[in-house]
């Protein structure tokens, strides 16, 4: 009787977990980029050095000791990118960004930063405003979105406001 119990209660559970699932596909017009969005193969070589080919990531970003995960999505209408991440300690994903040059997907992605101190573009000596920050101080691990052998930008978990912040690293 009790492996019946179970059952029904395991039938139930998926059930819920599929209708949510389907909700949230719903609700969520975003989509794991597709090889043909990728680029040719000629442009998709350096993704080769990543198991996830600088798309999908997991770190600590928050601190909390658990898991988290950036991924890169593409928008349902195929004309926007976006930085997800889905923190371990929340039910939803957040976007931290959007960009409108879906056309540049082939050279994008995401890779780890580790704690440490880095300077910033404005320390390089880029044109920045006065309140821009010349180094970070990155405590958790972080996200490095980058364009393959050009720009940089860093996403990283700022304690103080318990948010994520975003500093260009390179120009």
């Amino acid at each position: 009787m009790k492996r019946v119990i179970k059952f029904l209660l395991l039938i139930v559970l998926l059930s819920s977990t599929a209708a949510a699932q389907k909700d949230l596909t719903r609700t969520q017009p975003w989509h794991a980029p597709t090889t043909a969005e990728l680029g040719t193969p000629e442009e998709q070589k350096w993704r080769a050095d990543d198991p996830t080919h600088y798309l999908v990531m997991t770190g600590d970003f928050d601190g909390d000791g658990k898991p988290d995960e950036a991924r890169l999505m593409v928008r349902g209408d195929g004309k926007a990118i976006a930085l997800f991440v889905k923190l371990a300690a929340r039910d939803t994903a957040l976007k931290l960004d959007e960009f409108a040059e879906i056309n540049m997907l082939p050279s994008i992605g995401i890779k780890r930063v580790t704690s440490a101190t880095y300077p910033t573009a404005c320390a390089r000596g880029f044109d920045c405003a006065e309140d821009e920050p010349r180094y970070i101080h990155v405590t958790h691990d972080a996200i490095d979105y980058f364009h393959h052998d050009a720009a940089d930008h860093y996403y990283y978990w700022n304690d103080t406001r318990h948010a994520f912040a975003q500093v260009g690293i390179t120009g």
